[in-house]
């Protein structure tokens, strides 16, 4: 069934791969995409410039998107898929740890300390809201906040569980502040944000396991 989708709906990609070569195939396109708007800016990043980029026929690209548009949306959606489960496998156990050690771990994983994220930067941040409806957002947010409750859940030392609102608090403080470092182009010392966001994260914890 197509996609039904309103008239002032931002274009979305025709279809999210499943099949090994068709993930690979989509990859490839973000890759060639983001290649093309580091080193040549993104007025340049067009679809034949991106197929070109990619050694693909622009008609493959146009198999999984309409225009640049829906691109840019797949692979905001693509970085989002990225952190989730880079955060459920950072959240797995390991000899020794305890809740406080996962959530620094997670904290980390969300902030990016060590760079390991897909490309993103403040353009594509500034475009979000022609590639994204008010409801797209909140499905995003929301697919962070499940994330977060779910490795949570896994703990078993936290004397939890803990309140819906305080995840939503948490991801919140996390990633908007995240995002709105693109914005401002923070700078200072990474690790030492990461340590002083974990401290908050734990004392908002720890009152709600009390």
């Amino acid at each position: 069934m197509a996609r039904q989708r309103t008239d002032n709906a931002p274009p979305q990609p025709h279809k999210r791969p499943s099949q090994a070569r068709a993930v690979f195939t989509v990859e490839t396109l973000y890759d060639s995409f983001v290649r093309i708007w580091r080193r040549d800016g993104p007025d340049a990043a067009t679809t034949r410039a991106i197929a070109e980029e990619s050694g693909y026929a622009v008609g493959t690209l146009y198999e999984y998107f309409p225009n640049r548009t829906a691109l840019l949306s797949g692979y905001v959606r693509y970085c989002m898929d990225w952190l989730c489960t880079a955060l459920q496998e950072g959240n797995k156990a390991r000899e020794g740890d305890d809740w406080q050690t996962r959530l620094q771990r997670l904290v980390s994983i969300t902030l990016d300390e060590h760079g390991q994220a897909p490309y993103f930067d403040r353009p594509m941040l500034q475009m979000e809201n022609t590639i994204a409806s008010p409801t797209r957002h909140q499905q995003t947010f929301q697919q962070l906040v499940e994330t977060w409750s779910a490795c949570i859940a896994q703990w078993p030392d936290y004397p939890g569980p803990v309140d819906q609102a305080t995840v939503n608090t948490l991801v919140l403080t996390l990633w908007g502040g995240r995002r709105y470092s693109f914005l401002v182009d923070a700078g200072g010392d990474l690790s030492h944000r990461v340590e002083q966001s974990t401290r908050m994260a734990q004392a908002l914890l720890a009152a709600e396991g009390r």
